[in-house]
């Protein structure tokens, strides 16, 4: 007799509620397993930029992702961003650099200190 399974009787509409209760059940562990995308980690990155005479720059602009800040009156400067490129900008001078490799600490931010002359 059609409709019988192992002894009882399902309607196709009732195998579709099953089926689907069973999928919604299994789908959470299956996604569970994939592998996650990790957020990207801090980077904390400081520095000091300094002009040709060697003399620090006040006032200079660091820049990196969306995080920016001014260099203080010795041209240090401090920052919290999630990218390693950086830019520095004063007095329509600039220049780009990258920060390689930085490790993370245990609590997974990453610190890099940067010296800069900007001719």
């Amino acid at each position: 007799m059609q409709g019988y399974y192992q002894g009882a009787m399902l309607s196709p509409r009732r195998r579709q509620v099953l089926i689907a209760g069973l999928a919604s059940s299994v789908a959470p562990a299956v996604f569970a397993a994939l592998p996650t995308v990790e957020a990207p980690q801090k980077l904390l990155l400081s520095g000091r930029v300094v002009g040709p005479d060697g003399k620090p720059l006040a006032g200079a602009t660091v820049a990196a992702g969306r995080a920016r800040t001014l260099t203080d009156a010795d041209g240090r400067f401090m920052l919290i961003t999630a990218t390693p490129h950086y830019r520095v900008t004063y007095r329509a001078r600039s220049t780009e650099g990258m920060v390689s490799n930085p490790s993370p600490d245990a609590d997974g931010t990453a610190r890099a200190s940067i010296g800069l002359t900007l001719a």
